[in-house]
């Protein structure tokens, strides 16, 4: 019998959902939808009107007639930690009852109680006598609402994730690669090799700050400045325009300079001459994945190839996507998907 799941990733501005079926082995991308959300409705990543929300979903179940009861989400904000921990080797119950003392110091974030708290974790790495966990926590007070939503829209909760940390899962094969999604307030950096987790970044600039910045570079209302960035070309948006170029311009140098930092970071933990030494690509996710000329401008700074996920290499389409610039903005919700069929 087939599996259906929703992946649904929220940003500031939109729901993204992807609806993944599973059938035997195979996975297939049977629906893909978004609804944009009312201004103020999540700020920061925290939800300032759980019934906006709530009733964003139920408008995006509706419009797209998504078949799928239940629902996997993604959580991705400066108040979600990700970190790694080195522990000597023990035993799984050990590990877990370790964890209960290490967490309160562990994340980003005042813990009085355990209960405060929601947290998980994976090995990342481990010899003979000892190992690498990857935790993730996040404060109770700011995931619940969320998990009120979802349930609120007739949906079923079937786990709350971290949407990097599915998207290697979207190509068949392990590599040495960095992922670098762009979502809508900001830059996803992740860098894993053949498996191993390395690092997970989230720089506070994305989307909407490169679209401001195309604003006051052409003097153009942000309807104009989505259409621009849709139809036209790096050079074209960097070079032409009336106006001032000053936060179009910064807002690049930052992309930039962030995901060199990163990489630069691990670098230097891998004691590697070059990028192209510990890393053999990079994919670009997210809302300006598609823009033209993004790609050929990174791969020139990190003199690494770079591809998006236009291609999904694991995933089937049940449909024929007519905008190729909207497909590989739903890279979170399918990772968050095909995680709830796998």
């Amino acid at each position: 019998m087939a599996k259906r799941v929703l992946g649904i990733d929220i940003d500031a501005s939109s729901i993204k959902a992807a609806e993944i079926t599973r059938m035997g082995r195979s996975y297939v991308v049977s629906n893909l939808g978004v609804m944009f959300l009312q201004p103020g409705t999540v700020k920061d990543g925290r939800i300032v009107s759980p019934s906006k929300l709530t009733k964003g979903i139920q408008d995006l179940m509706e419009r797209y007639e998504f078949q799928a009861t239940s629902a996997v989400l993604g959580l991705r904000s400066s108040w979600v930690t990700v970190k790694t921990h080195t522990f000597p080797m023990m035993p799984e119950r050990e590990l877990d009852k370790a964890l209960e003392y290490e967490v309160p110091e562990l994340v980003g974030f005042p813990v009085h109680s355990l209960s405060d708290v929601y947290y998980d974790y994976f090995i990342s790495s481990k010899t003979d006598t000892e190992l690498e966990i990857v935790l993730v926590a996040c404060s109770r007070q700011n995931v619940l609402p969320y998990m009120e939503a979802i349930r609120e829209s007739g949906l079923v909760l079937e786990a709350i994730d971290v949407p990097a940390f599915g998207w290697a899962e979207l190509l068949v094969e392990q590599g040495r690669r960095v992922f670098m999604e762009i979502s809508e307030e900001q830059t996803t950096v992740l860098v894993a090799s053949n498996g191993v987790f390395k690092v997970h970044r989230v720089v506070p600039i994305g989307a909407i700050h490169f679209k401001q910045g195309v604003e006051e570079a052409f003097e153009c209302s942000a309807e104009e400045a989505t259409e621009l960035c849709k139809t036209q070309d790096m050079d074209y948006l960097l070079l032409e325009g009336s106006g001032s170029k000053r936060l179009l311009r910064a807002t690049m140098q930052q992309f930039i300079g962030s995901l060199l930092q990163t990489l630069d970071f691990v670098r230097a933990q891998e004691r590697a001459a070059r990028f192209d030494a510990m890393l053999d690509e990079l994919i670009l996710l997210g809302d300006l994945a598609d823009l033209r000329g993004l790609s050929e401008l990174i791969q020139g700074e990190v003199g690494l190839p770079v591809r998006t996920l236009r291609q999904m290499d694991r995933l089937s389409l049940a449909f024929e996507v007519l905008q190729p610039g909207r497909f590989n903005c739903y890279s979170s919700a399918l990772a968050l998907g095909l995680r709830g069929v796998s």
